[in-house]
């Protein structure tokens, strides 16, 4: 239930900003107002305009599961691949664009170290949309969406957990 309720308040604030926001017309202007705050240090005060309905309900999801004053699954920002940020020559990729849904390759260098990033963009109420991302950094490849999804299955597993002790100490 309270999945559901994340997802439908996902799915809510995901309409209203994209009522709100402009469409991006090219995945291209999307990543390139996307990376915008990270050059200028002006972020908007939320960025769920930029993500796709679907990827706004893992973010929600992962609230809900989060218990107050802890971490949720993302203790690093994806968007940068790292904790901090001095982000120089940003190179956004040429989309491969099938359909509704488009890859880009995102390069830049953060603290002088090169970062390259994979988006998977879907065309959502008349603008692309963050999909997912991705990073094949050899000292620690992610994929947002399965980052998501291994947090969920470590809280059912802590859930599951959770009951097994407690059906042990009814039975004893």
């Amino acid at each position: 239930m309270r999945v559901f309720l994340a997802a439908l308040l996902a799915g809510i604030v995901g309409l209203m900003s994209a009522a709100l926001a402009q469409p991006y017309d090219s995945p291209d202007a999307l990543l390139e107002a996307f990376y915008a705050p990270y050059l200028s240090g002006d972020f908007p005060d939320d960025d769920a305009s930029f993500r796709s309905a679907a990827l706004n309900a893992l973010y929600a999801a992962d609230a809900e599961a989060t218990p107050p004053g802890e971490l949720g699954a993302l203790d690093f920002d994806p968007y940068i691949d790292g904790q901090d940020y001095e982000i120089s020559n940003l190179e956004i990729g040429s989309p491969s664009i099938s359909g509704e849904t488009a890859t880009v390759e995102v390069r830049f260098d953060n603290f002088d170290q090169p970062t390259s990033l994979t988006y998977d963009l879907v065309l959502e109420n008349g603008g692309w949309k963050i999909d997912d991302v991705a990073s094949e950094n050899p000292e620690f490849p992610y994929r947002l969406s399965e980052i998501f999804a291994g947090a969920r299955a470590d809280q059912g597993a802590t859930d599951d957990s959770a009951i097994t002790d407690l059906e042990e100490d009814l039975g004893d």
